[in-house]
């Protein structure tokens, strides 16, 4: 169908998903609901409605804390520069080694993750792993100096048979005072007032060849061709991100739309508890009305009062639910030991013993992280490649027409912080298990490809940590030097004091 303006396109992606949203605000309101309101809400006059379990929030929270010391950890950078067969020969040409680059460009890595603090662009990305979690999509637009993460009620999508975005279209009803300049001057849009609002579509569309073309438009008017946009899909700053994509769906879904069954169980017997937990705790006296004794007496008395009264004339009145709290708690612990397990929560992980070996810890963690290696592998070139190509391009390093490549580092060794360290301890154990060999097979080996073949099995370049056969040969000389020096002197000091004799 062809659309005349970027309203008309609104409205109909729009009315497709409205059951889709109805869904994904049930999925926010089971664990952040300020994440995805339902449609009307005033947050200034209206309070948000909390479900009658916290879980959710907390194994939400947790995981996207996780996610992102695992895909932006500060201690490191996430992307790595690579040369190409091109630049290699440039650099032999030019006589620099490949260790001299390898250094610039690591430099230019860590720079660019300081640039992602110096910005405080952070809790940006935060934002959104929060939005894929929860309600499993997220827009993240690479501005010139500054990250924007928008909602999903902002913004609509529709995309092609292969998954690519076909068209976004993304609506923000501002008033007309808050447009740019060159916007609210336009004479065409001359008949707004500063209080009007409007709506300001942004309608980004791909065209033959996987370029892409923006065209903003207020209401229905679309706006002059110097605010329009081109890109190419590696350059494309609008970018849907989607926590797990089925095919020949327009929207993600996330992680918490997987234990929504559990979420949902887990919120009913919550309420169960409360009510039967409240219920449990009211209690009123029975007085046998035929009896001698007197209900005022019971209602004016306090505690020590003595009362004419028959103990066969009261008993106390409850509820009665005490059992049913019971089982229904139990019920719940097993919801919320399921729920924690799927979002990574510690306390779920390890299991619940005297001695726990940090072996056991170590293996069950890695063990339920393996589970999520497909969303981090998607995280990496639909989030990570996209955020790293934007810092190096904000440390001035532009990678478009160079043969420099960025790569992701993925994998359970990207997810750990100490993976890297973890990796070099491995590999040294390997090196001491070769060191342990009979003297005359070490004789016949070489140790040079040994250590090489060892650093590549875990994934460390060793060659920094190892002298070449020259360092070493020079830095024995030097060591045979210092001890035929520290003897000779030895030597001169003992012909002194022989020399000088007895005093």
């Amino acid at each position: 169908m062809k659309y005349n303006n970027a309203s008309q396109i609104w409205t109909a992606l729009d009315g497709k998903r409205q059951a889709f949203l109805t869904r994904m605000e049930r999925c926010a309101a089971m664990t952040i609901p300020t994440l995805l309101l339902p449609t009307g809400h005033n947050h200034e006059s209206s309070d948000v409605t909390h479900d009658y379990q916290s879980i959710g929030a907390q194994a939400s929270n947790h995981i996207v804390n996780k996610l992102m010391l695992s895909l932006f950890a500060p201690s490191r950078p996430f992307a790595k520069l690579q040369t190409g067969a091109k630049t290699k020969k440039q650099l032999a040409a030019a006589n620099i080694t490949e260790i001299d680059l390898d250094d610039i460009l690591a430099a230019g890595e860590r720079e660019a993750v300081k640039q992602l603090d110096s910005l405080a662009q952070r809790p940006k990305l935060y934002m959104l792993l929060k939005h894929l979690v929860i309600v499993g999509n997220g827009l993240l637009i690479l501005g010139k100096d500054k990250l924007r993460v928008m909602g999903l009620r902002t913004w609509c999508v529709k995309r092609n048979v292969n998954g690519d975005v076909q068209d976004l279209v993304i609506r923000e009803r501002i008033l007309f005072d808050e447009l740019e300049d060159d916007i609210t001057s336009l004479p065409e849009l001359q008949r707004y007032t500063g209080e009007t609002e409007v709506d300001h579509f942004k309608w980004i569309k791909r065209v033959k060849g996987g370029n892409y073309t923006m065209t903003q438009w207020i209401n229905e008017s679309r706006l002059p061709s110097r605010f329009d946009g081109r890109w190419t899909e590696e350059a494309l700053p609008y970018r849907v991100i989607t926590w797990n994509l089925a095919d020949e769906a327009n929207y993600g879904t996330g992680l918490v739309e997987d234990y929504r069954g559990d979420l949902e169980a887990l919120s009913t017997l919550s309420e169960s508890v409360v009510d039967g937990a409240v219920l449990g705790t009211e209690y009123r006296w029975g007085v046998n009305p035929t009896g001698m004794t007197s209900i005022e007496d019971i209602q004016n008395s306090v505690n020590g009062d003595a009362l004419p009264a028959s103990k066969e004339d009261i008993n106390i009145i409850n509820s009665g639910t005490g059992d049913g709290v019971k089982t229904a708690d139990a019920i719940a612990t097993k919801y919320e030991q399921r729920i924690s397990r799927g979002f990574l929560l510690a306390s779920a992980v390890i299991r619940d013993a005297e001695r726990v070996t940090q072996e056991e810890v170590r293996l069950t963690a890695n063990e339920l992280e393996t589970a999520y290696g497909g969303v981090y592998s998607t995280l990496a070139s639909s989030l990570q490649l996209p955020v790293a190509r934007w810092l190096f391009k904000s440390i001035d390093l532009n990678l478009g027409s160079s043969d420099i490549k960025v790569t992701i580092l993925t994998g359970l060794d990207a997810l750990s912080r100490s993976g890297d360290l973890e990796n070099f301890r491995l590999a040294m154990a390997d090196m001491a298990n070769m060191a342990a060999l009979p003297e005359n097979m070490q004789a016949r080996m070489k140790w040079a490809p040994i250590t090489a073949y060892i650093g590549q099995g875990r994934g460390v370049d060793l060659k920094p940590f190892f002298m070449s056969d020259g360092e070493f040969a020079e830095a024995q000389a030097q060591a045979t030097q210092q001890r035929v020096g520290e003897a000779t002197a030895t030597a001169a000091g003992e012909n002194l004091t022989a020399n000088q004799g007895p005093q």
